[in-house]
């Protein structure tokens, strides 16, 4: 006999990452999930998602238990649904879509789980602060996923995943880690390629930043696929300098990574790889890029414990100059 759902999830952010996160959870058998779907709610409520995925082949028409507009109205749709789990798989943009105003209206205090499947560091604070009762959780997902017009959604690299909670002292350590565990069990559950739970997330978050704070950010400044980055010998001259300043923020921070992380991650792809970076898409595309979260955040831990960060500071300094561009660019053509 299937299991029966028994966890009540609101998912926020159904684009390529998320709309995965909600299939695999639904595939579980263990959640009811409900999807907030803002752009694109009137074509997936009606036709649903067509899903090309590696790990779990073609899908078409697929819908999660319930499609909303907007996060008020999956608090409201059923009278007295309290939910479990809310789940925040946005672009990590605080000064722009502040997580704590996204969930607020589907957060029970004492009760709802938080789950953030976003990139950066210290996304968590402000969310521990609103809500200091409850359990907050993160996902360190790698994974290659995007969404195609109109409702397509093609995941090329395998979901492989690190989850834990972010301990805090509003709640007990054990009740943290075993609603991440639960989580984590439904993840495992639902077909997900790797699912690790891991009880110091904020070290994978680091270790995920060597690539986010490095690769993402010099190609998006360059406008290079990685391939050619690293072609042109900006990994030596820019990529590897600035995986040394992060990896020397974690360790004063007291999340020291081993030292063979570097060279992993600064020489796992061919010079072939034609890969282009989500903020390079970003870049390319006019939208926002997650600078505070990915270089800020880390920048302002490194002034607080005297680590010096140069590369990472001209780096950010320039992305600055592009968000302007992109900003101005926008306001004549209104």
């Amino acid at each position: 006999m299937a299991p029966q759902p028994r966890h009540e999830i609101c998912l926020i952010g159904s684009g390529g990452v998320g709309t995965i996160a909600s299939l695999v959870l639904t595939k579980s058998a263990l959640a009811r999930v409900t999807v907030v779907l803002r752009s694109k709610y009137s074509y997936v409520s009606e036709h649903g998602w067509d899903i090309e995925s590696v790990d779990h082949g073609q899908i078409s028409g697929w819908k999660p238990y319930r499609v909303v507009r907007s996060a008020s109205e999956a608090a409201t749709v059923d009278e007295g649904t309290e939910y479990d789990y809310v789940v925040v798989a946005t672009k990590a943009l605080p000064s722009l879509s502040p997580v704590v105003e996204m969930i607020s209206p589907v957060i029970t205090p004492g009760k709802t789980t938080v789950v953030l499947i976003q990139n950066g560091i210290g996304i968590e604070e402000d969310i521990v602060k609103a809500y200091p009762t409850n359990v907050v959780m993160s996902s360190v997902s790698h994974i290659g996923s995007e969404v195609r017009e109109p409702n397509l959604v093609i995941q090329t690299g395998k979901d492989v995943s690190k989850m834990g909670p972010h301990l805090h002292n509003g709640v007990d350590d054990s009740v943290s880690m075993s609603r991440a565990r639960q989580f984590v069990d439904m993840y495992v559950a639902g077909g997900a390629h790797v699912c690790e739970m891991v009880e110091n997330i904020e070290t994978a978050r680091w270790e995920k930043l060597l690539w986010n704070g490095t690769f993402n950010t010099v190609c998006a400044l360059m406008r290079m696929n990685v391939g050619e980055l690293q072609r042109s010998k900006g990994r030596e001259t820019l990529l590897v300098p600035m995986m040394w300043e992060i990896w020397n923020i974690a360790k004063a921070e007291g999340h020291e990574m081993s030292e063979g992380v570097v060279d992993w991650t600064a020489y796992r792809l061919p010079d072939d790889c034609a890969y282009k970076p989500s903020m390079l898409l970003d870049l390319e595309n006019g939208r926002p890029m997650e600078l505070d979260v990915i270089l800020g955040n880390a920048l302002v831990k490194a002034k607080e414990l005297n680590v010096d960060t140069p590369v990472m500071e001209v780096v950010l300094k320039l992305l600055r100059l592009e968000e302007w561009k992109i900003a101005q660019s926008k306001s004549m053509k209104m």
